[in-house]
């Protein structure tokens, strides 16, 4: 029976640094895992910052992913972004919040403070409270408008043009050979998730802008307003984790595509988040809260009951196979009823200790060298636990 592997990446920002420690792990343990001794996976899907580990790892190209990291732990997350609200020069183990208002100029013409002359202060001096309330609420209403309205409007919190850039610089859509790297994300527009293969992608721009989507988290990150794939286009797209999806279900629906009856699947799966760290939003602004409520909670919870109900639905296969039963996944196409029987897999799940990463927005070298070692660590973990199982069901068999 021949083996083949698929992985899958979850979300996680700057946690992601996590995942390439758990990699370099796998790597460095291929002799063991591997049927030639090389690491290769057949089938990749990640989400956020899954999906720029996982498209280097499909490529190939794992030094030039620790490249990457190594450069973001030096330099910060300026490497990834800028932006008129978080500061990424703090060096902090958690994000600083600034109002930045070049940046906002920047990002946003036509932005700024009003001006108030001479004559205008003096009227406003003989002005009664509440007209004094009126006309400086009229003031900054016209100030914000450039943020709030038009083609100029303001479209997240940060601009990620720098990852951007790298991502021109390193993806290669030709250049993944032999693997299957699927991207996802959602369009905005119509609400529509799209699992996109590398080779469906309409041009390598096609493919670097789906990637660049689907690390997209919302409201942090604009939308990516244009990405063409077999014959078609999403517009306005950010990261697919905000729909109840997960790149899971994408290795899964690959899996299932595979009709050769010879072929065994091995999936392992690096998870940057376990649970949801303990914290105090009393007095959260309106920047942290929505971090903490699209990527800490919603995105991360979405993967992790995923992952719940996969490891569930296998473990039921598992028993009702060894009783001989086949248990039957029904669906309807085109009218009719459709089954096929649900397959279980070899598992390998590596994440974190609760707490141990960090926030999601925070880099430098220190959270750096501890997000690796601890991937590596909690790797070594599973790969020792994974090839015991083995050894144990070598025995029974």
């Amino acid at each position: 029976m021949k083996v083949k592997h698929a992985i899958v990446l979850s979300g996680g920002g700057f946690k992601g640094a996590f995942q390439l420690g758990a990699i370099n792990a796998l790597s460095q343990s291929a002799d063991r895992l591997f049927p030639d001794g090389h690491m290769f996976f057949d089938i990749v899907a990640g989400v956020s910052v899954g999906s720029l580990n996982g498209a280097l790892l499909a490529m190939q190209k794992l030094d030039a992913l620790n490249d990457f990291w190594v450069k973001v732990a030096v330099n910060g997350t300026k490497e990834i972004f800028t932006s008129p609200f978080i500061d990424a020069e703090s060096g902090s183990d958690e994000p600083k919040f600034k109002p930045d208002m070049e940046q906002l100029k920047t990002l946003c013409p036509g932005f700024g403070l009003p001006k108030i002359g001479l004559d205008e202060m003096i009227k406003l001096a003989f002005m009664g409270s509440k007209k004094r309330e009126k006309y400086i609420a009229n003031l900054i209403g016209e100030a914000l408008k450039p943020l709030l309205k038009g083609k100029n409007a303001l479209r997240g919190l940060a601009d990620n043009t720098p990852l951007r850039d790298k991502l021109r610089q390193q993806l290669d859509k030709n250049a993944i050979n032999g693997s299957q790297y699927y991207c996802g994300f959602v369009s905005l527009d119509d609400g529509q998730y799209h699992s996109v293969l590398h080779s469906d992608f309409t041009s390598n721009e096609d493919f670097v802008n789906g990637v660049l989507a689907s690390t997209a988290m919302p409201v942090v990150w604009p939308p990516v307003p244009n990405i063409g794939f077999a014959g078609r286009a999403a517009v306005n797209s950010v990261d697919g984790g905000i729909r109840n999806v997960s790149p899971l279900g994408d290795v899964v629906a690959a899996i299932n595509r595979d009709n050769d009856p010879d072929v065994e699947y091995r999936v392992i799966i690096i998870n940057c988040n376990c649970g949801l760290d303990q914290a105090d939003f009393s007095e959260g602004n309106v920047a942290s809260i929505a971090l903490r409520a699209l990527n800490d909670i919603a995105i991360t919870e979405i993967f992790d009951n995923d992952l719940a109900m996969f490891l569930k639905i296998n473990d039921l296969v598992d028993q009702a196979e060894e009783r001989g039963v086949k248990l039957m996944d029904y669906n309807h196409q085109n009218g009719q009823r459709a089954a096929r029987p649900f397959r279980s897999f070899e598992t390998m799940i590596i994440q974190p200790d609760p707490g141990a990463l960090g926030d999601t927005l925070a880099m430098n070298p220190e959270l750096y060298e501890r997000r690796m070692a601890h991937g590596y660590a909690k790797a070594q973990e599973a790969i020792n636990q994974f090839l015991r199982e083995q050894e144990m069901q070598q025995v029974r068999a």
